[in-house]
């Protein structure tokens, strides 16, 4: 998995060998011992109730140095495997790495059991005890999350047959939908036998021929159609899951887990969700303008990534690396200084291949102390984007890199902070300096982006919603699926759309409905985004004195909520108008789009 070299014009895979020699080296396979040691430790630890009576603090300090070793190797070696696996998921010795550090790593889930179930025995001495210790007191926010887990945990027995039952269950439901949609594929030249797979597929929904676009969405929808059983089985065993656990950990429903994994109120939620809902004519405005540019009456679903502008532009991977270094330098020496790091270093693996999953995401190694980046990239600044993007998810890890795991351990309603910030820096900078058809280009790039963080979204979110509240009455079928999705593409799309060419299987497409740990994946992309976009309008208020209070805010996601962590940059998330401030930078940009001519 050696990168290829980085000279001008190649697109690049990732160099993974400063990170271990592979699964037989003596590097990982001593790591993948120690897991299994420490562990087992954790486990013994962690049920020590004479120690934790007796030595309470010195029981705490030890459950946590263990709960960070584990977290730490189980994280570098899952990162390292993963990476091998995403690029190719017909690769049977990666998929067994995967499966095998997910068994290493059993007796430290059922230690987290004991150690939650212990902290509650000492719940009256808690206090005093962190108040007289500094470096335990780091762990106050950290402590009260595991005392609130506590109150929503099963008996020890049942969470060990819930992880145990979750490898061949929950979690291999995920790699059936993970391993079916890189691998799914459909006829694009009959005469040549041209095969296309459904990733390739949707990234033809960004092509300037309407007809490529069509065909591609068809027959996308064609793949899916005769795969459509098996996945829906998987969503029904994934959700089917999720919808058990939080029954019997005394959750009121998926939402009630989702907000304090967010690190959020319910209310916020709530503010969040309604300012979404009431800025859809903003965003109906933008979809009608981009109907018109491109000469329709209204959009089909696979116009929503038409290109609008003429961008005479090819970003080679070379003027990706170029712009992004120079963008991100420019905000901070910090900030470029990594971004050139990760570039030389072979990090990123760009390049687009048979049985690499679509999409991009970043993952962090952190006994190695660095990141690694996997993108699809296709030229387009939508790919320069992409690329900012998964970078400023890779400097946040840069951040918090010498901080224990529990410390490194944020929600995902911060994970987007660093990603959209590092995306607004990228996007004003190229807006600046363009004009005319170019600059129409480069807007409709953002637009896309924030429809889909906002509209799109809050389909997805309707969507999950509507299937968390049918999936205790029995499993859906795929017609049942369809409909729900196509319910919430109505409402939240409304009538900018073609009625009859919207995307019912994209409960099919979307990865994270497949990741049993994590439901209602999707407002934090929202949340990210209008965070984001409320931070470089602060940077813009600050100027040189904002990169380092960036950076401490960065610092503070581990450590404590949401609502502190934007408390810090001087907003208040539980009031709609810091949401609409968001909304409104949004709407400046729409009428600078249906003002540029293309």
């Amino acid at each position: 998995m050696a990168s290829d070299g980085h000279e001008a014009g190649s697109t690049p895979t990732w160099d993974l060998s400063n990170l271990y020699g592979g699964f037989d080296a003596a590097d990982y396979t001593k790591h993948r011992a120690a897991l299994r040691e420490k562990a087992q430790e954790l486990r013994r630890e962690s049920r020590d109730e004479s120690r934790r009576n007796d030595e309470p603090v010195a029981w705490l300090r030890a459950c946590i140095n263990l709960i960070n070793e584990v977290s730490d190797l189980e994280e570098n070696l899952a990162s390292y495997a993963y990476c091998i696996y995403s690029c190719d998921t017909t690769d049977a010795r990666a998929l067994r790495e995967i499966n095998g550090i997910e068994r290493d790593v059993l007796p430290a889930a059922s230690a987290r059991v004991h150690f939650r179930n212990g902290l509650r025995m000492l719940e009256s001495k808690l206090d005093s005890i962190l108040s007289d210790d500094d470096e335990l007191d780091r762990y106050r926010f950290v402590l009260a999350e595991e005392l609130h887990r506590q109150r929503h945990q099963m008996s020890p027995e049942e969470e060990d047959l819930a992880a145990d039952l979750a490898r061949s269950g929950a979690d291999a439901w995920s790699r059936l939908q993970d391993a079916i949609s890189s691998t799914l594929s459909n006829e694009w030249n009959p005469e040549t036998g041209e095969s296309k797979t459904v990733v390739e597929l949707r990234s033809l929904a960004h092509d300037p021929d309407r007809e490529v676009r069509q065909k591609a969405y068809e027959l996308e929808l064609d793949a899916w159609k005769r795969m459509e059983t098996p996945i829906a089985f998987a969503l029904n065993g994934v959700k089917g899951t999720s919808v058990a656990l939080n029954d019997r950990r005394g959750y009121a429903d998926a939402i009630e887990a989702a907000v304090a994994d967010a690190r959020i109120t319910r209310e916020t939620l709530q503010t969040l969700i309604s300012v979404m809902e009431e800025s859809l004519p903003v965003f109906r405005r933008y979809l009608s303008a981009k109907a018109k540019k491109l000469g329709l009456d209204r959009l089909a679903f696979y116009d929503l990534f038409a290109p609008v502008g003429t961008s005479r532009r090819n970003w080679s991977y070379e003027d990706a690396r170029t712009t992004i270094v120079e963008v991100f330098g420019d905000f901070s020496d910090e900030l470029g200084a990594f971004a050139r790091t990760a570039f030389d270093h072979g990090w990123i693996d760009a390049r687009p291949r048979k049985g690499k999953v679509g999409g991009a995401y970043c993952t962090s190694l952190p006994l190695a102390k660095q990141s690694r980046v996997l993108a699809n990239y296709d030229g387009t600044f939508g790919g320069v984007s992409t690329l900012a993007h998964e970078l400023g998810h890779a400097y946040h890890h840069e951040v918090l890199k010498d901080y224990p795991a529990l410390l490194r351990d944020y929600p995902m309603t911060l994970a987007e902070t660093a990603s959209i910030f590092c995306e607004q820096l990228t996007f004003n900078r190229a807006l600046s300096e363009t004009g005319g058809a170019e600059k129409l280009a480069i807007l409709e790039t953002f637009l896309q982006d924030c429809t889909q963080v906002i509209v799109d979204i809050l389909s997805r979110y309707y969507f999950e919603q509507a299937l968390f509240e049918q999936r205790p009455h029995g499993e859906l079928s795929p017609d049942d699926l369809n409909r729900l999705m196509l319910d919430a593409q109505r409402k939240t799309y409304g009538d900018s759309l073609y009625d009859h060419a919207r995307h019912p299987y994209m409960w099919a497409v979307k990865v994270h409905y497949y990741i049993p740990s994590l439901s209602y994946y999707n407002f934090p992309y929202a949340f990210g985004a209008l965070f984001g976009i409320g931070l470089y309008g602060l940077y813009e208020r600050e100027g040189d004195e904002f990169p380092n209070r960036y950076r401490g805010l960065l610092e503070m996601t581990g450590s404590t909520s949401a609502e502190k962590v934007t408390a810090g940059a001087g907003f208040d998330i539980s009031s709609p108008d810091f949401w609409r401030r968001g909304i409104s930078v949004i709407e400046r940009h729409i009428a600078e789009y249906e003002k540029t001519q293309s």
